[in-house]
């Protein structure tokens, strides 16, 4: 018997259709949708250290607020005898950040716990273009100081 075979625009067709159905299953940021960067903050801390005074006061009195108006974010405390109190927190996109907190005072941690939650996972770097785009234009940044005339309001007027 004969094997049936698709024509190959009708092949490239199927394949296409396919994957568009696959990156639209991806959960992005947009429109539609925001995900949190941050997925999980981990607190670590030892319970007989003087280094880690502040942050079993941070913990007793605003550990709890902060993870009822978070849901999103897993909050995990755990103890961590002999060392140095730290945070660690961990990213949607693999990445993960720690910020030890041992010269912190009770009131300074909730600041360093608010920027772990609102950083995006990425690591910090340079941007040498001041625009990023996947499409980038031929004419380039508009630019007032390149314009060759100087156009003003009263010129308008007087025409």
């Amino acid at each position: 018997m004969a094997s049936f075979r698709l024509p190959n625009v009708l092949n490239s067709v199927i394949h296409a259709h396919n994957d568009q159905l696959l990156r639209a299953k991806k959960p992005k940021n947009g429109v539609g949708a925001f995900i949190f960067p941050c997925r999980k903050l981990v607190f670590n801390y030892c319970e007989r250290s003087g280094s880690s005074k502040s942050m079993m006061e941070y913990l007793q009195r605003q550990a709890m607020n902060f993870a009822e108006e978070n849901p999103q974010i897993e909050v995990v405390v755990q103890p961590r005898p002999s060392k140095h109190p730290v945070i660690r927190a961990f990213y949607t996109n693999g990445h993960q950040k720690t910020k030890c907190v041992r010269k912190c005072s009770a009131d300074e941690i909730p600041e360093v716990v608010k920027s772990l939650r609102d950083h995006s996972g990425h690591k910090l770097r340079k941007w040498n273009r001041y625009v990023i785009s996947d499409t980038p234009s031929v004419r380039g940044i508009y630019s007032p100081f390149h314009v060759k005339e100087i156009h003003d309001i009263s010129d308008q007027k007087s025409k």
